[in-house]
């Protein structure tokens, strides 16, 4: 491509400068600066070049910050900036239905900590499957249900609206997120999650709501997550446990 034409891309490209571009504006950039049919293997080497001199930033297929080449971008830094918008737009456009965040994640935003994780687990009607989002962040989209039935509908009784910057997502309240999140935490995250409960029991124990629990017990679901959540609370607050334990008598069972 000749010089002029590359320059006349640049310049119309700059417009764009910190925010996210995807490879179908590309398209229409080169469409009017090349004033002929130009097939997919031009825009590609086109892209490569603007790659390779600092002009775009690879943030995941097909979608790229514009930038200039002298501004130096962690991939840290691009998260803060564009995670949360593009999982929004990501779930907008592969995923047409109600859906929730869950599990760990839903309660760290329970309580306040809004780091990005390496799997974002997303509760939805009927898709389940693991995605690329960002870099090498996932979602994880997760079906509820059993054999016999659809579970999503009842358990979206228990998620409210948290707003992150200009973001607005659904999350799991306090009482499902604690559940979820003794589920199956995983070897790797068994201690992590053991003294985030214990925190949440210390600061929040005020705000939990057995009758949420004995709901989705009713359900046959989470016995091991109640079961769990009893040991754990014996040594952080033994009112608070016989509590857990009166409801697992009269709802649950006691898992040795």
């Amino acid at each position: 491509m000749a010089n002029k034409y590359f320059d006349i891309i640049v310049k119309s490209l700059m417009k764009h400068m910190g925010r996210l571009i995807n490879i179908s504006k590309i398209e229409q950039i080169l469409k009017r600066v090349v004033d002929e049919d130009f097939a997919n293997q031009k825009m590609y080497k086109l892209i490569y070049y603007l790659k390779n001199r600092g002009y775009l930033y690879n943030v995941k297929k097909n979608v790229f910050l514009v930038k200039r080449p002298e501004t130096e971008l962690t991939q840290q830094h691009i998260l803060d900036m564009f995670y949360r918008p593009i999982v929004k737009q990501h779930c907008n456009e592969f995923l047409k239905s109600n859906r929730y965040i869950g599990w760990l994640k839903a309660l760290e935003l329970n309580v306040s900590s809004f780091t990005i994780p390496d799997e974002l687990l997303i509760v939805n009607n009927y898709k389940q499957s693991n995605e690329i989002i960002m870099f090498m962040k996932q979602i994880c989209f997760k079906r509820y249900g059993t054999a016999k039935e659809n579970l999503f509908s009842f358990f979206y009784k228990f998620v409210k609206k948290i707003t992150i910057g200009k973001n607005v997502f659904f999350i799991a309240d306090l009482e499902l997120a604690l559940l979820e999140s003794l589920y199956n935490p995983g070897l790797i995250n068994t201690g992590y999650v053991t003294e985030l409960v214990k925190r949440t029991i210390r600061e929040r124990k005020d705000d939990l709501d057995l009758t949420v629990r004995e709901k989705i017990l009713r359900k046959n679901k989470h016995h091991s997550s109640i079961n769990r959540l009893y040991k754990i609370a014996q040594s952080v607050d033994p009112v608070f446990a016989d509590r857990i334990k009166a409801l697992i008598k009269k709802v649950s069972y006691f898992i040795i």
